[in-house]
């Protein structure tokens, strides 16, 4: 009589047991998607943890890699018969350094992949005075100025104007000059808006917001292939965004330069004559690209090359008109007389490797003095 019950009653535990079990199986899988979510975020931490501390690490050795180039540039201006110039055959630049003395103070020394912590750093020095300072020729050498956009490819007629736009930008009122000049009133009206500076040129890139200076203008023929386009620039630019001074020898420069190839912002306004690349010379002598050729022949040497034991640098400023091959007058008033045999602001860049990671430091140092070497800027690239 009882046994349909107590059939009814078995299901009943057998159904409750069914989802007992499912509700047991439901919280151990969200168990285990929390487990498994958690431990993915300790794992995201722990390498942003690990990141952050390992970009500090670097940051750090950058700065050393600064501090390393202090030493050799102040290292270098101490050696017998190289205190009156600064060259291509020194070892800062990638010379082989000084061939005189019996001491060598840097034998033994390289500026590539030197051991620190854990990692290693890399380190090339840049002369910003290899270029032409673009606050000092815009506002003492309009003539030049107009000259220098020419063979950098604007039309005669052009060249006037986009002078009077960068001296409108540099000089400290808003007085627009006759022409092609432009004030705060012209920039005020594109989009976006902005101001004109009325100061010194600080960043290269700022040629790009000056009325008239197109990428071309800028950047040359590059700007067609985009790679060496940037939107920073510091003082004296990264390699890849300038010509090495061997660049163009011997050839013509007319259009295949662009103004970031012979401008620098960040300079004591004179040219080195040791350093300086083919295209700077031409310009800094006024277009004349024979003297700039023989510059460049007298001071590679014998064999053509820089760098090397047998390089003849002007070593002073008397030493000046052999390279040129022409003398230079007192007082001539001739865009020769930009050029110096020394450098004091330098771009330094450092590269620093740990483990898989990689980053570039660049710093602008000036040097005042041997023990004065104060950091003008310093950047992660």
């Amino acid at each position: 009589m009882n046994l349909p019950w107590i059939q009814r009653r078995g299901s009943l535990r057998h159904r409750q047991r069914g989802v007992a079990l499912l509700i047991v199986m439901l919280l151990i899988f969200a168990m285990a998607v929390i487990v498994t979510a958690f431990a993915y975020t300790m794992k995201v931490e722990g390498r942003l943890a690990t990141r952050t501390q390992s970009e500090s690490e670097m940051e750090w050795m950058g700065r050393s890699g600064v501090e390393m180039a202090k030493w050799v540039l102040s290292l270098s201006r101490q050696i017998p018969g190289e205190q009156t110039y600064d060259g291509l055959n020194q070892f800062w630049a990638g010379g082989v350094g000084p061939t005189n003395i019996a001491d060598n103070p840097f034998e033994g020394v390289s500026l590539q992949d030197v051991p620190l912590g854990d990692g290693t750093i890399s380190i090339e020095i840049v002369d910003a005075e290899r270029y032409l300072n673009i606050n000092s020729i815009a506002t003492r050498n309009p003539q030049l100025l107009e000259l220098i956009l020419q063979l950098c490819g604007a039309g005669s007629s052009d060249s006037a104007d986009v002078s009077s736009a960068i001296r409108d930008w540099i000089d400290p009122n808003d007085d627009s000059a006759m022409g092609g000049g432009a004030e705060s009133d012209f920039y005020r009206m594109l989009n976006p808006p902005y101001v004109a500076k009325n100061g010194p040129i600080d960043d290269m890139s700022e040629l790009l917001k000056i009325r008239g200076i197109t990428p071309q203008l800028y950047w040359g023929p590059r700007s067609e292939g985009g790679g060496a386009m940037s939107s920073t620039h510091s003082a004296a630019h990264s390699a890849g965004h300038r010509m090495e001074p061997s660049t163009f020898l011997g050839q013509g420069i007319a259009g295949s330069v662009g103004l970031a190839d012979v401008f620098s912002a960040v300079s004591s306004g004179q040219v080195n004559i040791n350093t300086a690349p083919y295209p700077v010379l031409v310009m800094a002598c006024g277009g004349d690209e024979n003297i700039a050729r023989n510059i460049q022949e007298q001071r590679a040497g014998m064999d053509g090359v820089y760098g090397t034991y047998d390089d003849t640098p002007a070593r002073g400023p008397q030493d000046i008109a052999r390279l040129q091959g022409v003398p230079v007058m007192p007082n001539q008033g001739t865009p020769l007389a930009v050029f110096s045999t020394v450098s004091s602001t330098f771009e330094v860049r450092v590269t620093a490797r740990l483990g898989a990671l990689s980053r570039r430091y660049i710093a602008v140092l000036r040097r005042t003095s041997l023990r004065e070497m104060p950091v003008l800027t310093f950047r992660r690239e």
